[in-house]
């Protein structure tokens, strides 16, 4: 067995635990752990706190989970159990082989969308039935430190989103939104979608075909009739004002006279502001 020193080093100086030999899967945590993962763009787990605190904010909405250190402490405890795997050097490619192999039993009941499909040399992968049937994630050696040292600041920064909440902007009017309520909520939406394009202190995260993604949402908001009638059709005003609520985004107005590149985020940008023109 080769162990993966730089991660064991990480889950003992991050989370003073002591690693235990043997780990077992526990569906519902593997859900969130891989459902968490599934948010961030492209396999890049630098920025997968993100996720880890979306995640962790919609299970707190709907009321099955209270406590952010049970749900950090869950999906480490998988994280764990998905490192003993790399570790072991097996390989599995079905699910009697994986039950044989990791004493994973594949789940039958609804509510499990993710599963272990297959080991192999390139890592574990866990695919997404219904409604996630075309994703996939995957754990090397290498990505699993970057989500430990990820999922180790969660806490911390989960607290520092909510003491920004409480203490809220000073600005009572929007300089962008018909109003600072307005804006609030479709800022949310570039935190929520599937693939954020803000991390969860509300700055931009830069990434290709992000600036795409802010420009499909600046025109739906627009569409809608939430943007300030006096700027929507200043484009070098508009730029400057969505950078002014933006902290890290740097966007030319030209931009904005572009058709965007940004397939993969209009449906659920849109789906999402159209929720708040309903309320």
């Amino acid at each position: 067995m080769q162990y993966n020193d730089v991660f064991r080093k990480v889950i003992v100086d991050k989370f003073k635990c002591d690693i235990k030999k043997t780990y077992q899967p526990d569906h519902k945590y593997i859900n969130q752990l891989i459902a968490s993962l599934n948010k961030v763009e492209a396999n890049s787990y630098n920025q997968s706190h993100v996720g880890f605190i979306s995640e962790y904010k919609y299970l707190e909405s709907v009321g099955s989970l209270n406590s952010i250190e049970a749900f950090v402490n869950g999906c480490l405890y998988q994280l764990l159990w998905i490192n003993t795997i790399l570790e072991s050097g097996k390989f599995a490619s079905t699910e009697e082989e994986l039950e044989e192999e990791f004493d994973y039993l594949t789940p039958s009941m609804l509510g499990n969308p993710w599963t272990l499909h297959k080991v192999t040399k390139n890592g574990v992968c866990f695919r997404g039935d219904e409604p996630f049937q075309e994703s996939r994630v995957i754990f090397n050696s290498d990505n699993i430190i970057e989500i430990a040292l990820e999922l180790s600041t969660v806490v911390e920064k989960n607290e520092q989103v909510k003491s920004v909440a409480t203490s809220g902007s000073k600005a009572s009017e929007s300089s962008l939104f018909k109003s600072k309520d307005l804006e609030i909520k479709c800022l949310n939406v570039l935190k929520e979608i599937e693939h954020p394009v803000l991390d969860v202190a509300g700055r931009f995260i830069d990434k290709f075909g992000m600036k795409g993604a802010i420009v499909i949402w600046y025109d739906y908001c627009k569409k809608l009739g939430f943007i300030s009638n006096d700027i929507i059709n200043r484009r070098g005003i508009v730029a400057k004002a969505v950078m002014n609520i933006i902290p890290g985004l740097s966007i030319e107005g030209s931009t904005f006279e572009k058709p965007p590149i940004a397939k993969k985020y209009k449906d659920d940008i849109e789906h999402k502001l159209a929720q708040i023109s309903l309320k």
